[in-house]
């Protein structure tokens, strides 16, 4: 029985109520972080480890180097906690079962980068990345595998990062969300409008993976940033950033 505070909450793509799920991909591995989160309207918090990207040098690092970090997150908030698992360091089972002892609903990789492995572990939902290169036929065959529960849309390059959302990333998001035969979630890794996510909701995007390439980097921000792309809150769903916790 795992101790109150660490269970693994079970991500839900489509919160009752809300049109499209929010998942905050932290800029940071920080409690504060994550409940600020939580408070903007997040359905989940993504934290994030063996990053390669140096515009975003908090994620550098181990498990080892963050478990701490995560640990704290993990039982603070009460809302699903996921982790993005960058290509810096090879993820080996050994690995992987240090990761897998923090209370992880959830992981991400990028496709090229998960090991075969993780597709059959129960323990936690798998949502796979697909940047550019891809090809359609590996989109649609990922989609089919078992195992995959989502897949997140993340083809903006490095350069064009933060640039507004332009009719051809509209186009590219629908030709995968029409091939796709699980849920597609949507990096934010371009300004969006409240329009922009309309359209992306009505073509059948599920969720939105808030990437802090798009945010202005301050902490007291952060909260409100996220609170722009998420569903409107209704009013006392959580105290505190922290929301209530679910008895299960």
């Amino acid at each position: 029985m795992e101790p109150v505070g660490m269970v693994r909450r079970p991500l839900e793509l489509a919160p009752q109520g809300k049109p499209y799920a929010t998942v905050a991909s932290l800029p940071k591995n920080s409690t504060s972080i994550a409940v600020r989160a939580v408070e903007g309207g997040a359905d989940a918090v993504m934290l994030n480890i063996e990053g390669e990207d140096s515009s975003h040098p908090n994620h550098f690092g181990s498990y080892d180097l963050h478990d701490v970090y995560i640990n704290d997150v993990i039982s603070t908030v009460s809302v699903p906690c996921g982790i993005f698992v960058g290509g810096a360091r090879l993820l080996t089972e050994e690995y992987w079962e240090r990761i897998m002892s923090s209370a992880f609903s959830f992981v991400e990789m990028y496709a090229h980068q998960m090991p075969t492995f993780i597709l059959s572990d129960s323990r936690v939902k798998k949502i796979s990345a697909v940047g550019t290169g891809y090809i359609l036929e590996q989109v649609r065959q990922l989609s089919q595998m078992e195992g995959i529960e989502a897949i997140d849309v993340a083809t903006v390059p490095h350069q064009a990062q933060g640039a507004p959302f332009s009719v051809l990333d509209y186009a590219t998001l629908g030709v995968v969300a029409a091939l796709s035969t699980k849920p597609v979630l949507l990096r934010t890794q371009k300004k969006l409008t409240r329009a922009d996510i309309d359209r992306a909701v009505k073509l059948g995007v599920k969720g939105l993976v808030v990437d802090p390439c798009i945010l202005s980097g301050a902490d007291e921000a952060y909260a409100a940033e996220v609170a722009q792309l998420a569903p409107e809150v209704s009013p006392g769903s959580f105290s505190g950033g922290v929301l209530a916790a679910t008895p299960r």
